[in-house]
């Protein structure tokens, strides 16, 4: 029994809820500073320059053409690396409900095209300016087949 609870609390210390492994065929040219430790990007301002205002005029007219066949939200989880580089992307579609619903993958694979343009993304640092890995998450609300907001 004390071995089992020594292995789930070392095992909860070290990890964190939703982790994004790497996948050998998606994500074979993006490397992490430390597979152990990716941090959640609410808590350390890990952010693109000039915020998600900036993102959305960056991508946002490479994306009108694309048609949707129903509304919801397309939700893209990231991480980016200790160096401002991003990869293993995570996607997660729903409808008006927030029930999960299918997206065709092409238009998955244009938003996916056009959030790896992105280039000035800041790392998390902390106070000591060292650098890290960490999460991060844009939704793209889609509203009679296209793209509205990016938030």
């Amino acid at each position: 029994i004390a071995f089992s609870i020594t292995a789930w609390a070392y095992y909860q210390t070290t990890h964190e809820v939703g982790e994004l492994q790497a996948n050998g065929t998606t994500d074979k040219d993006f490397k992490v500073c430390n597979e152990k430790k990716i941090r959640e990007f609410y808590g350390i301002k890990t952010d693109f320059v000039g915020g998600k205002t900036a993102i959305k005029n960056r991508i946002f007219s490479k994306l009108q053409f694309l048609n949707f066949k129903e509304s919801g939200l397309v939700t893209f989880r990231f991480v980016v690396n200790c160096r401002g580089k991003i990869g293993r992307f995570r996607v997660k579609t729903t409808d008006r409900d927030l029930q999960r619903s299918k997206v065709d993958p092409d238009n998955i694979l244009e938003i996916e095209k056009a959030l790896a343009t992105l280039k000035n993304l800041n790392s998390a640092k902390n106070k000591s300016g060292t650098s890290f890995d960490s999460y991060y998450v844009l939704n793209f609300k889609i509203e009679n087949k296209k793209i509205v907001d990016i938030f």
